[in-house]
């Protein structure tokens, strides 16, 4: 819908019609949801595929549309292995022309936790930057999740860059009991145009982001690197981190270690 606001003449507005933007839906209810939706603002639907995107004759319809763009919200837990969430980012990525920007949102493990889709993407694929998203965003699912970015055709080890890396938690949004999360105090738009533009100039801001050189076998997040800016950190921010400490022990059956003085 953004892409039918921007355009300017009737002739861009016929090029997204008929040339974008492309999508595949494995669900046939989803699937005409979807089409649905694009038909009542009239932005057409004469791309959008119904089938499995791992399908040879959609991603070879894909492929030859060489789209420059992609983004991805694969499904999260599927157990099975050859359905891992980078899998389909690795799909995704493969599917784009050299050069295009895959944009993918998936669960913090894909970006913690060691799996052979990470050297696959790295082999040729480039990783540009990954942000740490809020806790909370999926509530009342508790998938924390992030975003990873990547520039598709070009090996990792070729583009030879540091990837960068964002703390995106604090987005300004509380959680209510029947309206989720909202924008209570109207600081999101704020926040938003200064992640936006920390990306856009790869700003390295203690606490907020970092530089780094990664492989497959690293961690992807802000998390594992980011300097800690120890004067944001208040005495209400370390009892209260203490306090949780202790509930902790004690709720876990382990108490709390007394002091030696005392013990004696």
């Amino acid at each position: 819908h953004q892409m039918m606001k921007s355009a300017v003449t009737d002739k861009q507005r016929e090029k997204i019609k008929t040339e974008g933007p492309i999508g595949v839906e494995q669900l046939p209810n989803m699937f005409a949801l979807a089409a649905s939706n694009m038909i009542l603002r009239g932005d057409g639907k004469a791309n959008l595929h119904q089938g499995s995107c791992f399908d040879e004759a959609i991603t070879k319809a894909i492929k030859n549309d060489k789209c420059d763009v992609g983004l991805i919200n694969p499904p999260y837990s599927q157990g099975d292995e050859n359905l891992h969430e980078l899998v389909f980012v690795k799909h995704m990525l493969d599917c784009l022309k050299k050069g295009g920007v895959g944009i993918a949102i998936v669960p913090m493990n894909c970006a913690i936790a060691p799996h052979k889709s990470k050297a696959e993407i790295l082999k040729n694929h480039t990783l540009e930057a990954v942000m740490s998203l809020p806790d909370e965003l999926f509530a009342p699912v508790g998938t924390i999740p992030c975003i990873m970015v990547f520039t598709a055709k070009t090996p990792h080890s070729i583009s030879n860059k540091k990837s960068w890396f964002g703390y995106w938690k604090k987005d300004g949004f509380i959680r209510t009991k029947h309206r989720g999360r909202i924008d209570a105090d109207g600081s999101w738009p704020k926040i938003r145009d200064r992640w936006v533009e920390t990306f856009r100039n790869r700003e390295v801001i203690p606490g907020e982001s970092v530089a780094r050189k990664v492989n497959a076998n690293d961690e992807w997040c802000a998390e594992a690197y980011m300097e800690t800016d120890y004067s944001s950190i208040a005495r209400e921010d370390f009892e209260r981190e203490l306090k949780k400490y202790v509930a902790f022990k004690i709720l876990s059956g382990e108490g709390v270690v007394a002091d030696e003085d005392e013990a004696s």
